[in-house]
Formats: structure tokens, C-alpha cells, sequence
């Protein structure tokens, strides 16, 4: 059974039905599908989580985290003016299954939260060691890489001051270290 059916009863599949604009609507089947199954994600080893999702926009296959769950809910809500009374109901659904699923594991969703940390932080302590290496790669892979960043500093705030301080010290030594313009790389 899944998280949402186990949360709120039986309740029809995640559909086209919608009454939002199309991006919207691809964000919120995606958010819905994740949603349910969170448990699943929590109680498993899998940090990376792939899923399959039809939308209004085609197949989507988002790899699912907390992390990536969390900014679908911050996107939807700060398009929320823009969402339909019936997606709205959705929204709120999905977001009562993401406090209930913190409650209900929070050991779990520590654990997830800081394995999902580390990577993200993994990923852009490479990138910077990379780009002070060769600083014109750097200028062009940077928009992307900085994604992993500000997932880290998401993470952050997910987890709270008092549960990632050991964490945001070694997000602050690769800031401090690593991330500065590839000029001031020589006068170190």
C-alpha cells in the first residue's frame, strides 16, 4: 500500500487531471509520486532514488531525494497563486505526507539528509578543485555545478543549526578553501 493511500485512504492515482497550468502540473505529479513513495525511500539504502512520472509535459524520470521532494514543495508553493483549487488539495496532501514521514522516521530522514549532504558537497568540492585547475573549464560548467551548493546549503536548512553543525563546518573549510576566483589561486 502506499504512503498516501496509508496516510489518507484510498485515493485515485496521480493523473493528467488537473486544473494548473502544464509546468505546474509536471511538478506537482512528480512531487505526488515521490510523496508516495517516501517510505519506501526512507527504509531503503538507496540515496538516489529513480522514479517514472507521465505528465501533461511528457515522461519524466526525476531522481527522487528529500532534498529534491523539498523543492518541488518550495516550487509549488511559490506558484501557488497559479495552482487550481483541486491541485491546491493535492499540494496540501503532499505536504501533510512529508511532516508525517519526518515524524514518523526521524532517524531515517536524518541519516538521508546528511548522506544526501555529503554528496552534493563531494560533488562541488570536486568541481572547485577541478576548476582551479583549469579555470575556462570552470567558466562554462559553473551554472551548472552550482546547483550541488545550493542543494548543500538546502540540506542545511532541512536539517536545523543544532543537527548540522559538524556538517556546515566542512561546508565552510570548502568555501573558505576552495571557492575563490581562480586568480587569487597563485598568491596563496
Amino acid at each position: 500500500m502506499s504512503w498516501l493511500n496509508k496516510l489518507f485512504g484510498k485515493t485515485q492515482q496521480p493523473s493528467f487531471l488537473t486544473d494548473s497550468p502544464p509546468e505546474l502540473a509536471a511538478k506537482l505529479l512528480e512531487a505526488e509520486i515521490m510523496a508516495d513513495q517516501l517510505e519506501d525511500y526512507l527504509l531503503s539504502d538507496r540515496l538516489f532514488w529513480q522514479i517514472s512520472v507521465e505528465t501533461p509535459l511528457g515522461t519524466r524520470q526525476p531522481k527522487m531525494t528529500l532534498g529534491s521532494l523539498y523543492e518541488r514543495i518550495q516550487f509549488l508553493e511559490a506558484h501557488r497563486n497559479e495552482l487550481g483549487s483541486n491541485d491546491l488539495s493535492r499540494l496540501i496532501r503532499i505536504k501533510r505526507a512529508w511532516e508525517e514521514a519526518q515524524r514518523q522516521f526521524p532517524e531515517q530522514w536524518e541519516a538521508k539528509l546528511r548522506r544526501e549532504f555529503k554528496s552534493y558537497l563531494h560533488n562541488w568540492r570536486y568541481f572547485l578543485e577541478q576548476r582551479a585547475a583549469n579555470p575556462e573549464q570552470w567558466a562554462q560548467e559553473y551554472r551548472f555545478e552550482v546547483r550541488n551548493r545550493e542543494r548543500a546549503r538546502l540540506i542545511l536548512q532541512l536539517l536545523g543549526p543544532e543537527k548540522a553543525g559538524e556538517l556546515m563546518k566542512l561546508y565552510d573549510e570548502i568555501e573558505t578553501k576552495l571557492d575563490h576566483p581562480p586568480e587569487d589561486t597563485t598568491t596563496s
